[in-house]
């Protein structure tokens, strides 16, 4: 028998009341792996960073310096696939959304 399949088993045996203690008890396990993992992957982010910010001011003559990305404006993609647009109407369009949502 499976993990699961036992400790269901055993959780069956007992009272409401002890199961619900039961379900408190394993979401708190379940919150503190997660606080755990979330806080690992933080912490890996903050070295990263770290690891980062150290290149760029005391960069070794073997590594490459890192460039910041340049900033890029959401207005460059204005008319992008236009032309998969332009035989369509838009009411049509509209409607045939809407009647799907009928079904």
């Amino acid at each position: 028998m499976d993990t699961v399949k036992t400790i269901a088993n055993h959780v069956e045996r007992l009272p409401l009341s002890l199961q619900a203690e039961v379900l408190n008890f394993v979401e708190y396990i379940i919150y503190k792996n997660d606080f755990k993992l979330t806080t690992k992957k933080k912490h890996e982010w903050s070295t990263l960073s770290n690891e980062i910010k150290n290149e760029q001011t005391n960069p070794s003559q073997d590594k490459p310096v890192l460039q910041p990305k340049t900033h890029r404006s959401i207005l460059e993609l204005r008319g992008l696939g236009k032309h998969l647009w332009q035989d369509i109407s838009v009411k049509d369009y509209i409607n045939t959304e809407r009647d799907s949502w009928n079904g």
